[in-house]
């Protein structure tokens, strides 16, 4: 999944929990934490690790944890910790159990080294409109934002 799809489909569950529950949600920083794994890893794990593998340390539930226990003295980090553990759920990482689980698992695995176009083609083909599991979080995602800027009036600022 891609920008739309994390940080939409986040948002719109943290929406729904807002408004069942009552909790009052940082919509900023909910957004960053969709991101955050992806902001960390994708540099971390294909140009500092040379593993070619965008999902390392911030894909693991050992971060989360980290965010979860930072987020008990300071409350923003309860935010990023929520929203990125949704970011692992959209991300299928059941699916990386060495990466999910690690260290316990052992290290992260390094993935085929392609070339910079055959990399290209693989994003253009997850955006390609042909249904495809991608495609459709991203449109989603998209919605999602669509619907709440127009309930809330703004995405993040104060609520009309």
């Amino acid at each position: 999944m891609l920008l739309f799809g994390h940080i939409g489909i986040t948002l719109g569950i943290a929406w729904l929990i807002e408004s069942r529950l009552r909790i009052r949600m940082d919509y900023r920083l909910i957004a960053v934490g969709s991101l955050l794994p992806d902001m960390i890893d994708k540099p971390a794990g294909m140009l500092l690790l040379l593993l070619n593998n965008g999902r390392v340390f911030a894909h693991t539930l050992l971060f989360i944890l980290t965010l979860h226990l930072i987020g008990l003295k300071y409350r923003g980090f309860l935010f990023l910790s929520f929203a990125s553990f949704l970011h692992l759920i959209e991300d299928e990482m059941w699916n990386e159990p060495e990466t999910l689980f690690w260290p316990l698992l052992g290290g992260f695995p390094a993935r085929e080294r392609v070339g910079f176009y055959e990399y290209v083609e693989r994003i253009i083909s997850e955006y390609t409109p042909s249904l495809s599991h991608v495609f459709i979080l991203e449109v989603t995602g998209f919605i999602v934002i669509l619907v709440l800027v127009m309930r809330r009036g703004s995405l993040f600022g104060a609520r009309h």
